[in-house]
């Protein structure tokens, strides 16, 4: 009987010292954290991180953490980007704004002084308009589908396409670090981004694409990124 009892004291303390040895092993390995559910959104032409993350509802600083992104304010066209969350790829808008903003970076032109002439000639249906329930960022100008656009400066093209949401086709111009022009609702646009323009040239034909009631031109000059009344600057 005395060495049954010795028999199962030992086999217990073996069956303990295994258990705890495996316990330790499996304290030692965890599990690996689930994967992060998203999706990958790649990006556009002109889109932006700031425009992506608000589209999303996400956290910027966390996408760009995520992503590697050192500098938020560069991303490149075709770019694969993790959105922590997402479900579905959603349309991400791109704005004016961004589109000057991001030609500021890159473009250094210098004039002392700018002569701005109009681009079409015609009577303004639609004048500029700064307040906040009537807001209207340029001038209308009426003219037949076809007549030529021309530029009021020279400058470069920094965005010439029909992806910014109500303007149809649309052409940019940034003619110093100031000042930009820009010219909506082309029935054509004659130039391509990255194509130096002279004062007076054709860059495009007068139409009625995205919300244009009749064919007119579009027509804004923008300061610093802020619209302002064309009509003083013009010749």
């Amino acid at each position: 009987m005395l060495r049954n009892i010795l028999w199962l004291s030992l086999l217990s303390v073996i069956l303990l010292i295994g258990g705890c040895a495996k316990h330790r092993v499996l304290l030692g390995k965890p599990s690996p954290p689930p994967e992060r559910k998203g999706i990958y959104h790649v990006v556009e032409k002109h889109q932006t991180l700031y425009r992506i993350c608000k589209t999303y509802g996400v956290d910027i600083k966390e996408v760009a953490s995520l992503n590697g992104i050192t500098d938020p304010s560069k991303i490149q066209t075709g770019q694969r980007i993790f959105i922590p969350g997402a479900k579905k790829v959603l349309k991400v808008e791109i704005y004016i704004d961004d589109v000057v903003a991001e030609s500021g970076e890159k473009e250094k032109i210098a004039y002392k002084k700018l002569n701005f002439l109009w681009p079409v000639e015609g009577k303004i249906t639609d004048a500029f308009n700064d307040t906040e329930s009537k807001r209207h960022q340029g001038i209308d100008v009426p003219s037949p589908l076809g007549t030529p656009i021309k530029a009021s400066s020279p400058g470069t093209v920094i965005y010439s396409s029909n992806t910014i949401k109500g303007y149809g086709n649309l052409i940019i111009l940034r003619h110093s670090e100031e000042f930009v022009t820009v010219y909506a609702h082309n029935q054509l646009n004659l130039v391509e981004e990255g194509n130096w323009v002279e004062r007076g040239q054709i860059i495009g034909k007068v139409g009625q694409t995205g919300r244009a009631t009749g064919p007119h031109l579009h027509f804004e000059i923008r300061k610093n990124n802020k619209a302002v009344d064309p009509l003083p600057y013009l010749k």
